[in-house]
């Protein structure tokens, strides 16, 4: 299965469960500057309202829906394909 569709149907699992809040490796295009040294995650309460809002914590147990936003998406396959991958 190609890494695209592997990433997809994952996240879609994810969503449609509501089983946890996701955590993503860094992603060059984003993860520079003030989100250089940080976790890139979705926030469990977005996960539940099924928005795709990337944030960004230094503390793994802190993945809360008020840590800065990194970049917010209309789907999953726009998260995808900007080059998210789960970590």
């Amino acid at each position: 299965m190609e890494d695209k569709e592997y990433q997809k149907k994952n996240l879609e699992a994810i969503y449609s469960a509501a089983s946890l809040a996701p955590v993503f490796k860094q992603n060059a295009k984003f993860c520079v500057n003030q989100f250089a040294e940080l976790m890139p995650y979705i926030a469990y309460g977005d996960v539940m309202s099924y928005k795709f809002v990337i944030r960004a914590t230094s503390d793994y147990n802190d993945k809360s829906e008020t840590n800065s936003v990194i970049v917010e998406y209309g789907s999953i396959d726009e998260l995808v394909n900007d080059g998210w991958r789960l970590d």
